[in-house]
């Protein structure tokens, strides 16, 4: 296994430019991996391996094929997946993670195109429909009008989640790192801002989605996202449940026996933090965040406020109103 903590590991480049003084030239620099040697939840350093392959070895090397489409280069080649489990919180996760330039190689070179266009005709009258429920619940629970309410959405992507908060009259902040997607977010009317200088006890609601299971250092991130979170705000945080794929891994004891949807949770080089229920709710406790069971009332009632009694009779009988009733001025036209 390559130990890539060292400045010069014989198996992997070197993670610095070589300056050729006699020529006036440098080498270029090559992306390499580090090494995790502690959870990156609770930092304890007992871990038992759970799975371990070289980049190189048919199940993980057919997977990168596969998943980066041919794109992915060998920089990773001469390390190892390896898939560890912290004795202490269950937290499963990988030791050997890219550095920061191979992630940027990773994610703006070898993932294949997610175009903004692309991306808004996926999505379906669902999904949306979910986007919408989530944010109801969270106007629900805090109980004020939407207009009073700072949210941030942290890794915000294509703004799916920020622009219905918006629509709902939140007050959206945002943080991004792709430039792409920062631009996009800044046109839609996001407030755009770094985790570094995220405002203390500011948020009434942090929405983090698909984005934990991606950091090398998640621990420091929920920390700052923790000092902004006001004091009686929620933060949601939601990630691939890798428990069945964990458990189907330990099964087989091969990487290519799982089937795509079960390698998704564990990645390689994406997902290298492998959470499931008790593991992601120990992730939290160990910065002093609590898990919150919501109230169902709030829950099912903000999918259509049909369960308020208040409710109850107008939707019923708006639609009566607006489309039986012949006098209506609510009217659809089409072409005679």
């Amino acid at each position: 296994m390559c130990d890539c903590t060292r400045d010069l590991c014989p198996a992997c480049p070197p993670a610095f430019t070589v300056i050729l003084f006699s020529h006036g030239t440098s080498m270029p620099y090559r992306p390499v991996m580090k090494s995790r040697n502690h959870c990156p939840g609770c930092l304890s350093d007992s871990l038992s391996v759970v799975y371990e392959e070289s980049y190189g070895g048919p199940g993980i090397s057919s997977y990168m094929a596969r998943h980066y489409e041919g794109n992915a280069s060998s920089a990773a080649d001469a390390c190892s997946y390896e898939l560890v489990r912290c004795n202490s919180c269950t937290l499963a996760f990988q030791k050997q993670v890219p550095d920061d330039r191979l992630l940027d190689e990773i994610y703006n070179g070898w993932v294949p195109g997610t175009e903004l266009d692309r991306t808004h005709r996926n999505y379906s009258l669902d999904d949306y429909r979910y986007l919408a429920e989530q944010v109801q619940f969270v106007i629900q629970y805090f109980g004020v009008p939407p207009g009073e309410l700072s949210v941030l959405d942290f890794g915000f992507g294509w703004a799916h989640w920020s622009r219905m908060a918006m629509a709902y009259g939140c007050d959206v902040y945002g943080v991004e790192l792709s430039e792409e997607r920062l631009r996009h977010g800044r046109s839609v009317g996001i407030k755009v801002v770094e985790l570094a200088d995220l405002p203390a006890k500011k948020f009434h609601f942090i929405h983090t989605e698909q984005v934990f299971e991606h950091m090398t250092e998640p621990r420091a991130v929920l920390e700052r996202l923790a000092q902004a979170l006001a004091a009686d705000g929620l933060i949601k945080i939601s990630v691939p449940n890798a428990g069945p794929s964990l458990k189907k891994l330990a099964r087989h004891g091969d990487f290519s026996a799982l089937s795509p949807a079960h390698q998704m949770p564990i990645a390689p080089l994406e997902h290298v933090n492998a959470f499931n229920h008790d593991s992601l709710v120990a992730f939290g406790k160990t910065l002093g965040l609590k898990p919150v069971r919501p109230n169902f009332f709030k829950l099912y009632n903000s999918a259509s406020g049909m369960l308020a009694a208040k409710n109850l009779a107008r939707v019923l009988a708006r639609p009566f109103y607006r489309h039986i009733f012949p006098r209506s001025t609510f009217v659809y036209f089409a072409h005679a």
